[in-house]
């Protein structure tokens, strides 16, 4: 595989680690208000 082609691919996948992530994280905080916050709390 060339070079440029390993960097293209990984910023793609950067990039949509990103987008995904947000898109989470907009999803969660519209739906804050249905769910406790308790759910949405990292276990420990």
């Amino acid at each position: 595989m060339p070079d440029y082609l390993r960097k293209f691919i990984g910023l793609l996948l950067i990039f949509a680690a990103v987008g995904v992530a947000s898109c989470e994280a907009l999803w969660v905080s519209c739906c804050t208000t249905a769910a406790p916050p308790a759910a949405l709390a990292p276990h420990n």
